[in-house]
């Protein structure tokens, strides 16, 4: 029998959208940059945040010539792209916004930021949708990292700021920008290019509210996060099986149809009424569900009756008790009572902080030898994880070699869908 074909990842180039993607889910990755399938989701939002990009791209082409537009006419460049950009592919997902509400949200945005930075002299632009990148070594092979960033600027203190406009509704705090990693990887490049920077600034203009979040990384900062790009990098390299990532941004992941989680789901919606309740997998996830259902009530019958059957041995272990016998004899039937004294250890669930006392102790004597088991979970998970080096990682190799057994374990779940729910 073959075995199955395993995908692998073959760039040698990595941006920081591409690495954002891998990191929310490996399965649209490879769907996009190892399957190459080539698709782009149009919303209201990402209409709006080009249209915006465009006016501001435009605006400092202008002011770098010498030129000063208009707050008019930069809402008029504003205006051309979102008409150019807004189609009919656009996936409008909220019926109580329509174009108009979402070609208004970006004029704000732009005259927000007009408002606030105009006669943009407060820095000089060096570049705008510039192109930046550096090599990373990566399991002793080079990678690049490249991207665009959307405005390279000179502040008048000599420092380089590495500015992003956002569109979103959203207001992150500080915490966020300091740990954003995307500008921060067109740090390393721009330290590169221009060796001798002494400070860059991280800027992020949210445009839809008039802030401005600013971060400036040091030495160790910007270490880890080399290092940690190589790790992702590093993973996406070894990483066979892509697995899928469910989550909110699902709802707007442009591969739907194809992904495991959600293809049938798809599929189905499109069937008309009457052809859907005789689809055969709808029709088994009914019997499914009815079958759930009686098990669910079945299993409360059952909890009531050992709830009853234990009151009942205690009433007869009581009445044995009192009257002095071991069996307690009935018209059809007899219950025997036995009785033993038992020692019980505080265990991990019973008692985490007792348990962890007790083996804390016997670790120190050499009965823990005699009483220690192995934990086959602990053991490949390590392995998994790659925890040992050296002869402690021949020996798990060697354990799990001669001792594992592979086993296709299939589980069955149902979820029922939120708008199925009864009231």
């Amino acid at each position: 029998m073959d075995e199955p074909r395993l995908e692998e990842d073959r760039s040698s180039k990595f941006s920081p959208s591409k690495l954002s993607v891998y990191q929310n889910c490996p399965r649209r990755y490879q769907y996009r940059y190892v399957d190459k399938i080539s698709r782009r989701r149009k919303t209201p939002e990402t209409v709006t945040g080009v249209a915006v990009h465009a006016a501001f791209e435009e605006l400092y082409g202008l002011v770098t010539g010498g030129k000063v537009p208009s707050l008019a006419e930069l809402q008029e460049i504003y205006e051309r792209e979102f008409s150019a950009e807004w189609d009919g592919s656009v996936v409008e997902k909220d019926a109580r916004f329509v174009q108009d509400d979402w070609r208004k949200v970006g004029r704000d945005c732009v005259q927000l930021y007009y408002e606030a930075h105009q006669p943009f002299s407060e820095d000089r632009t060096v570049a705008v949708e510039k192109r930046v990148g550096f090599p990373i070594m990566v399991d002793g092979h080079e990678y690049r990292i490249e991207g665009f960033v959307d405005r390279l600027a000179l502040a008048p203190d000599g420092a380089f700021e590495i500015v992003d406009y956002k569109t979103a509704k959203s207001l992150p705090n500080q915490r966020h920008a300091d740990e954003d990693w995307q500008l921060a990887l067109y740090e390393l490049a721009v330290r590169l290019e221009w060796p001798d920077t002494k400070e860059v600034r991280l800027k992020w203009h949210y445009v839809r509210h008039g802030k401005t979040l600013v971060s400036i990384r040091d030495d160790a900062a910007r270490a880890r996060l080399l290092a940690d790009a190589a790790a992702l990098i590093s993973r996406i390299k070894h990483d066979h099986e892509f697995k899928t990532n469910r989550g909110t941004l699902c709802d707007w992941c442009e591969y739907r149809d194809l992904c495991p989680e959600f293809a049938d789901e798809v599929r189905v919606a499109a069937l008309p009424p009457a052809e859907r309740e005789k689809d055969g997998g709808v029709k088994l996830v009914a019997r499914y569900a009815e079958i759930e259902e009686r098990r669910k009530r079945l299993k409360d019958e059952l909890k009531a009756v050992e709830a009853e059957r234990e009151k009942a041995e205690e009433d007869i272990a009581d009445w044995a008790e009192a009257a002095g016998v071991a069996v307690v004899a009935g018209e059809r039937a007899q219950a025997s009572v036995s009785v033993k004294d038992e020692i019980h250890l505080p265990t991990k669930t019973g008692d985490a902080a007792r348990h962890a006392e007790l083996e804390a102790e016997a670790r120190k004597t050499p009965l823990w030898a005699e009483v220690a088991r192995l934990d086959g979970h602990a053991l490949l998970d390590g392995l998994k994880a790659r925890r040992w080096t050296g002869e402690l990682l021949a020996l798990a190799e060697s354990f799990v070699a001669r001792f594992g057994h592979r086993a296709h374990k299939r589980t069955v779940r149902l979820k029922r869908r939120a708008d199925s729910e009864e009231d």
